[in-house]
């Protein structure tokens, strides 16, 4: 019996002196299932996606950014273009502007209609921008009729960022349209004539927008660049009925009268301020007859 007592006394001892290392790898492996579980996310584990949301970000950017001209200034291609969302307007030249896009290249800068802009955006994206008069005809639409004050500004473009220093420091704006004017006449937006019609646009004074806008419109009514007529009527219906209309039509109807008198005659008719009409169809009339009149000599 008493070896009975021994032997129990024994095992209970030998029980009791590996209880510690059962303990302990039992709390071992608990602690290893305890950081094996889900932790609790932080701000921080979300940062990328505050910084590029899809669901902020535009993901179709190439459909509403439209080239609405092409030039080189000092060896350097630069774009202009309208985010026809909004109306807002934008130069982009190689370096990047104020929203970190930059011009990368510009396929085709002597055809305005088929050039292609390739824009580089922050984190090395990149998307091309097309010209599209119907894009730009209804956004302007589109903003006249929603009644906000963006539909003038749908082209213009900040004639200081694109025009030489020697004209932006001309202070009187009467002048200073007629240098422009006299700029366009000259052939310098001859590779972006419809940039003509945006520099036109952001010209803040009536008499200056006025002869500016005729100076763009003679080009565009005289086919410069290769400009097809259907390109130069969308872009002037695109005006709203009034003075810029006005004056636009003007330069269109001077610059048919060699191409197509009666379309110039017909043009002349359809401004829209009686007394204005009556001086325009009158000098395409005598353009037209002088015309004829050295055909005649011919």
């Amino acid at each position: 019996m008493k070896s009975f007592h021994f032997a129990c006394t024994l095992a209970l001892a030998a029980a009791s002196s590996l209880l510690p290392c059962v303990t302990e790898a039992w709390a071992g492996e608990a602690g290893k299932a305890e950081t094996a579980l889900p932790q609790a996310l932080t701000r921080e584990d979300f940062q990328g996606l505050l910084e590029r949301s899809p669901f902020i970000r535009s993901l179709d950017l190439p459909g509403t950014i439209v080239l609405t001209g092409v030039a080189v200034l000092d060896g350097s291609p630069m774009a202009t273009f309208i985010d026809t969302e909004d109306g807002r307007s934008m130069l982009i030249s190689d370096s990047p502007n104020d929203l970190g896009w930059s011009l990368v290249e510009v396929r085709r800068m002597d055809d305005l209609e088929a050039a292609v802009a390739i824009i580089a955006r922050g984190g090395g994206e990149t998307f091309r921008a097309y010209h599209d008069e119907d894009l730009i005809k209804n956004a302007s639409q589109r903003l006249r009729f929603g009644g906000g004050s963006q539909a003038q500004q749908l082209a213009a473009l900040g004639a200081e960022d694109i025009l030489p220093d020697w004209v932006n420091q001309i202070e009187d704006p009467v002048q200073r349209g007629q240098a422009i004017a006299k700029m366009i006449e000259g052939g310098a937006f001859d590779k972006s004539p419809f940039g003509a019609v945006n520099v036109a646009l952001s010209q803040t004074d009536p008499s200056a927008r006025g002869t500016v806008m005729s100076a763009a419109f003679g080009r565009l009514g005289g086919g410069v660049g290769g400009v097809d007529r259907t390109a130069a009527v969308a872009r002037l219906n695109t005006l709203p009925t009034g003075r810029d209309r006005d004056f636009a039509i003007n330069g269109l109807a001077h610059g048919l009268v060699g191409s197509d008198p009666q379309a110039a005659l017909k043009w002349a008719n359809s401004i829209s301020q009686e007394d204005f009409r009556k001086v325009v169809v009158g000098n395409v009339t005598r353009r037209i007859e002088g015309q004829s009149s050295r055909t005649g000599k011919r």
